[in-house]
């Protein structure tokens, strides 16, 4: 897949670091190594990325960028921060189940197990954003709470989200592929917005039917554990 917007020379560059940056690590990989396999020479790394560092990070956000649904920024204005909150989990097990065997996969999760440098222009960049707008909308639900809860609540939105893929191969081995196979994102999507709804107070109890207050955000008043 060629990165967005970018020359030719460039995006070859960004794919045969990616492949070099997954496979071997930073250290392992090298300028020449890259250059020869995209077809290029080492003076094209440094007139388009200054330098190793700078290819890194590039290849590091086009990894990012590739595992996520395209975003516009404008979808959620004026949308209920119940709504909000329904979305983000369903864009983020989306993106989850989109992932694959490809270097994009390998290099981001030897990324979050190894951080290197360029996960501060990750974070700054992609990352951020997308926690602040979860942030927003957990604010909106829990307007009393304060940034101890907020960041609490935000990462265990994320976690229950990321469990479904890290947990996978013990995960099938519990209950088999095919219960979990029912366990597809549009359920999962109701089922983690609920269960965070109820938790917060703004839903009713989880017990209910999944989707009708995830999506309108009723029944429930206040956010548990609020000061």
């Amino acid at each position: 897949m060629q990165p967005l917007g970018q020359d030719p020379t460039k995006a070859r560059l960004i794919e045969a670091a990616g492949e070099e940056f997954a496979a071997k690590g930073f250290e392992g990989a090298t300028i020449r190594s890259i250059s020869q396999k995209a077809g290029t020479n080492v003076a094209a790394v440094n007139y388009h990325f200054g330098d190793k560092d700078g290819l890194y990070a590039a290849a590091l956000l086009e990894a990012h960028r590739c595992g996520q649904e395209e975003l516009d920024e404008t979808a959620d204005v004026e949308v209920p921060p119940a709504e909000m909150l329904r979305r983000f989990v369903h864009r983020f097990l989306t993106n989850l189940a989109r992932e694959s065997g490809s270097w994009q996969t390998a290099m981001m999760h030897r990324e979050m197990i190894q951080p290197s440098k360029a996960s501060d222009i990750l974070v700054r960049e992609s990352i951020r954003p997308r926690f602040e707008r979860l942030s927003a909308a957990l604010k909106a639900l829990c307007p009393d709470a304060d940034d101890r809860r907020l960041h609490a609540l935000a990462f265990s939105v994320v976690a229950q989200c990321l469990h479904y893929k890290s947990a996978y191969p013990i995960s099938i081995r519990l209950i088999g592929a095919e219960a979990y196979a029912r366990l597809d994102a549009e359920y999962l999507t109701e089922h983690i917005t609920g269960f965070c709804l109820a938790a917060m107070g703004a839903a009713p109890s989880i017990s209910e039917k999944p989707g009708v207050a995830a999506v309108n955000g009723k029944g429930g008043t206040g956010c548990i554990g609020s000061p």
